[in-house]
């Protein structure tokens, strides 16, 4: 039986260890999804450590330079599903959602007209409506971690306040398809559903 569990929280709040113990104590068989880009030297650190803390025994699959589609997903599922894993982990959402950004001509623009934000809303939320469809109909254990950013404080650029929106958009598509979600705060977690 698959399940999808969601892990929720601002930066350092203890998501990503957390998903890496749930990992664990599902399976030895853990398939590692990492959407980070290097885009400068502080987020080669951040992905670094990361690396350093998965398991050897973990499989890494990363995106390529251009992000992914749908089909790249599909990809990694079946191939990880096809090798005997039995959970992946997906870490995380927001960068994969600023990945998905990065296809539009909407960074450092003054302002953004309403018919661009719609159409990369749109097209975002069909994107993460679509991965948790495939989700769904795989028999894996699946664990995504997001970042809450709707919480802080309102970005003074166009592009953060229509990444803030769209990404609280996203968080909701995929608690509402979780069979559980975590919220975390301070290292410490609530599970809300």
């Amino acid at each position: 039986m698959n399940n999808i569990y969601f892990l929720l929280g601002g930066a350092r709040s203890g998501k990503s260890s957390y998903a890496e113990e749930l990992a664990s104590s599902l399976s030895s068989k853990v398939a590692y999804v990492a959407t980070a880009k290097i885009t400068d030297v502080e987020m080669e650190k951040r992905i670094i450590a990361h690396k350093k803390r998965r398991p050897n025994s973990w499989k890494t699959f990363e995106l390529g330079e251009n992000g992914a589609g749908l089909s790249e997903f599909r990809m990694i599922f079946r191939t990880a599903e096809k090798d005997g894993y039995e959970v992946i982990l997906l870490d995380c959402i927001t960068n994969l959602l600023f990945r998905i950004l990065e296809k539009y001509d909407i960074d450092g623009k003054e302002i953004i007209s309403n018919k661009e934000e719609k159409e990369v809303e749109e097209y975002s939320l069909a994107f993460f409506k679509g991965l948790v469809s495939i989700m769904k109909a795989k028999r894996l254990n699946f664990i995504i971690v997001s970042n809450e950013v709707g919480a802080g404080i309102v970005p003074a650029y166009p592009l953060g306040r229509v990444f803030r929106d769209i990404m609280g958009v996203v968080n909701k598509e995929i608690a509402s398809n979780a069979d559980q979600v975590y919220y975390f705060i301070a290292g410490l977690k609530q599970r809300l559903k």
